[in-house]
């Protein structure tokens, strides 16, 4: 083949009728005398030469370059100091390709030449020679506006652990995995301790590998075993964490500075990376956190951790990171949206954290007390990040053991489990092998949150006052609850005060109808303690909703 390229070559350096010949006859691709491929830019011919970019591309394996999110994209390590995000050094991110960095890329990864009828050719000593060129970025954007490119592999996300399928397969041999879609950017020698798993785990020997994973984090003062069992589910989900569909966030509280929040957090992600989490700054509202949250999931990071909230912790967009596999984003500087894959544990830390509205539902709540003013003075029997990296490699194979075993021995149903809604991958894959094994249910201190919410505080506080004013029993008006609040006894005192302290508790303060009218409407059919919130029609006279509370069953 080569030899037949150099001949055609050759001809049409001394033939006339250059350009139809180039357009007719010669091959847009060539190969070297290394085998590696070239790439001929003649007028003319832009699909097959772009057709001739794919090739070279799939070809070529040494730049990662791979379809994700519905977008070329490269796998690479960084070191990024960012003001909003911390990422440690040799982290992975993904980061999408565009028309200059496919340009370079087209560059490392074939030649390019373009005849040029002003050089002398140095066989024949005669005008005209192919010469060596950039590519073009015409034809990179050409290539990149194609929008589906089936040549490229589809990556899902990239692991540095070994990790299972849903099925219960082991994926641990480095480098693309094409059945999950997985890029392993790690080799088994690099994980000191790991060997691979047998086929067949027994219970005893899943019970055994879950009491190593207890000592290694037997060393914090949790509020009871739920707590502990939290953070077990944590270090499995981090490991397990691209396969699964969706999975809850990890929140680490504890009433003083100091406890070990952050070092408890970060073990998870240390066991499945060899690194600490990346840091993210929430900012100081909803809105910029998103767009920061936005950022890190764009780059593909395996752990992101919200460290020391000092707000209550909310927003839509963390709800569908936990529960959807996927949600839509649009990328600073791109118009079009795109859908993002949502497969980061999630882990966050706050002294006294409060989580609020529909994301409560939707945490593993892992609580430490030291009991003390001073957590941080007391004694610490060995340095934990020290030990956990030179426990990795058996401390990963013992996380997936535990999982392993619970599957190889027919996923058992269990008599007193009461399923985790939205999350029932994680449910059979995290939180069954724990329960199986005999372990505390790890959801046993999220019931703290919802005691703890204000908006749950502010309902119990209403529902009860209402149900126990007779004048409100059949049904009333906004401005009939504000009035019974605002009604004081001769001597000064309300009439009612606990209807007057809850109502200045939903409207933040001063009461008004406005606020109560709202609030109302976004917690209709809402039930607490028992208590149901109904709308039972409509005032004949002013065409205004009435309200009541019942007791239910």
């Amino acid at each position: 083949m080569q030899s037949t390229q150099e001949n055609v070559d050759a001809y049409l350096a001394s033939n006339s009728n250059l350009n139809e010949l180039a357009s007719n006859n010669l091959e847009v691709i060539f190969y070297d005398q290394s085998g590696r491929i070239g790439i001929r830019h003649i007028n003319g011919r832009l699909p097959d030469i772009v057709d001739a970019i794919s090739q070279s591309l799939t070809d070529n394996h040494e730049y990662n370059i791979f379809i994700y999110a519905g977008r070329i994209s490269r796998l690479y390590e960084i070191k990024t100091a960012l003001p909003s995000i911390t990422r440690a050094e040799g982290s992975l991110v993904i980061h999408p390709i565009d028309p200059m960095h496919l340009t370079e890329l087209m560059g490392r990864v074939a030649s390019h030449v373009k005849y040029d009828m002003r050089a002398t050719d140095k066989a024949t000593g005669k005008k005209g020679a192919w010469v060596n060129c950039d590519c073009p970025r015409r034809i990179a954007e050409a290539y990149l506006s194609r929008g589906y490119w089936p040549e490229l592999p589809i990556l899902n996300g990239f692991v540095e652990a070994p990790t299972i399928d849903e099925a219960g397969r082991l994926i641990d041999q480095p480098g693309y995995d094409k059945s999950s879609g997985l890029y392993l950017a790690f080799s088994n020698q690099s994980i000191s301790g790991y060997s691979s798993l047998p086929t067949l785990i027994t219970k005893q020997e899943a019970s055994k590998a879950l009491e190593e994973l207890s000592e290694l984090v037997g060393g914090f003062p949790y509020v009871n075993a739920a707590d502990k069992s939290g953070i077990i589910a944590a270090i499995i989900t981090a490991l397990l964490r691209r396969i699964l569909p969706s999975a809850p966030m990890f929140a680490v509280t504890a009433p003083m500075p100091g406890t070990g929040k952050t070092l408890l957090a970060e073990t998870a992600a240390i066991i499945s990376t060899g690194r600490r989490a990346s840091v993210l700054s929430l900012g100081h509202d909803d809105a910029e956190a998103e767009k920061r949250l936005g950022g890190v999931l764009l780059a593909g990071d395996a752990a992101i951790l919200l460290d020391n909230i000092e707000r209550p912790l909310s927003g839509d967009l963390l709800c569908q990171v936990t529960t959807q596999p996927s949600v839509r984003l649009r990328p600073l500087g791109v118009s079009s949206v795109i859908s993002v894959p949502t497969h980061s544990l999630i882990l966050a830390t706050g002294n006294n954290l409060s989580i609020v509205g529909d994301l409560k539902r939707r945490v593993v709540l892992i609580r430490m007390d030291a009991k003390t003013e001073r957590p941080e003075q007391r004694p610490i029997p060995r340095d934990h990040i020290a030990y956990v990296l030179s426990k990795r490699g058996s401390i990963i194979r013992a996380a997936l053991a535990v999982t392993l075993a619970y599957l190889q021995n027919d996923a058992p149903k269990l008599d007193s489990h009461i399923p985790f809604g939205s999350f029932e991958l994680w449910d059979k894959l995290v939180r069954r092998p724990l329960l199986w094994l005999g372990y505390t249910d790890p959801l046993g201190g999220a019931e703290a949150l919802r005691d703890a919410d204000p908006d749950m505080e502010a309902m119990r506080a209403l529902f009860n006052a209402w149900l126990d004013i007779s004048e409100l029993q059949n049904g009333c008006t906004v401005a009939d609850i504000i009035k019974v609040g605002n009604d004081y006894m001769v001597g000064g005192d309300p009439s009612y005060p606990d209807m007057r302290d809850a109502l200045q508790l939903v409207c933040s303060e001063k009461i008004n109808s406005r606020r109560l009218g709202y609030w109302l409407r976004s917690h209709k059919d809402r039930i607490v303690d028992g208590i149901q919130l109904l709308r039972v029609g409509e005032d004949g006279h002013a065409k205004v909703a009435r309200w009541k509370v019942i007791k239910c069953g």
